[in-house]
């Protein structure tokens, strides 16, 4: 139903004499696009988002915000994304269950989203979104010389026994987005923004999904038979 551009990377030909990466390893992060926004209907919805949150998040800087604070109004919850997330939804199963190998027999669902505005010089600093299965950064609005995503090698601390040129240039990697696009990576892979080096704000939304750690009920006796469990159900 779906393939990777790129899966893995040893499908990608380097320059002559014909090196060829050959890492055999899933692939961390993921690009897709959707048209189906409409920014100027989305913008006043995202700002009401916004201005509602009851706190203020300190990975935001330089004029950036958050409405991840705002339990209340989240993307997932409004009619206005549910064609998004409808689009969205077999996308990440694939990519949990076919790419990544995650048990399948269990539940995976949205536990939070969000947006983030950046005006000129706005940025969100290093984190990661700890225990969740999948994180989706979907780009509402991306200006020219918005600025991009960084990620940080997750292998770093072994590659850091060697000198090499510009430590920053391998640390941290960016990947370019455009309006419409959305990555999708690990929760524990640390990430940034670059500065926002535009002078219109860039808009982008955030999705968790999370492991319920168990199947469906009625997946239990199935789930019990393959992997050895003993089960028995309940009154």
């Amino acid at each position: 139903m779906f393939s990777l551009e790129v899966k893995p990377k040893n499908q990608k030909e380097m320059s002559a004499p014909k090196l060829i990466d050959v890492t055999p390893f899933e692939p961390l992060i993921i690009k897709v696009h959707y048209d189906g926004f409409n920014w100027n209907e989305l913008k006043p919805i995202c700002e009401r988002m916004l201005a509602d949150a009851p706190a203020d998040v300190d990975l935001e800087q330089h004029g950036a915000g958050s409405s991840v604070s705002n339990r209340h109004e989240q993307p997932h919850l409004l009619k206005e994304f549910s064609e998004f997330y409808k689009w969205l939804r077999p996308i990440t199963q694939h990519i949990l269950f076919k790419e990544w190998g995650f048990i399948d027999e269990y539940e995976y669902f949205i536990s939070n989203s969000w947006v983030n505005i950046h005006p000129k010089g706005g940025i969100t600093t290093e984190h990661h979104h700890g225990p969740c299965a999948l994180v989706c950064a979907t780009y509402l609005n991306m200006p020219e010389n918005g600025g991009y995503i960084q990620f940080r090698d997750p292998t770093d601390i072994y590659k850091s026994f060697h000198s090499r040129m510009n430590e920053d240039d391998f640390t941290w990697r960016k990947v370019p987005a455009k309006t419409g696009d959305t990555l999708i990576f690990p929760s524990w892979l640390r990430h940034k923004t670059e500065p926002n080096g535009s002078n219109e704000d860039r808009w982008v939304m955030t999705t968790n999904l999370m492991n319920s750690f168990r199947p469906p009920n009625d997946k239990l006796p199935e789930f019990a038979k393959k992997h050895n469990i003993k089960w028995q159900k309940q009154s």
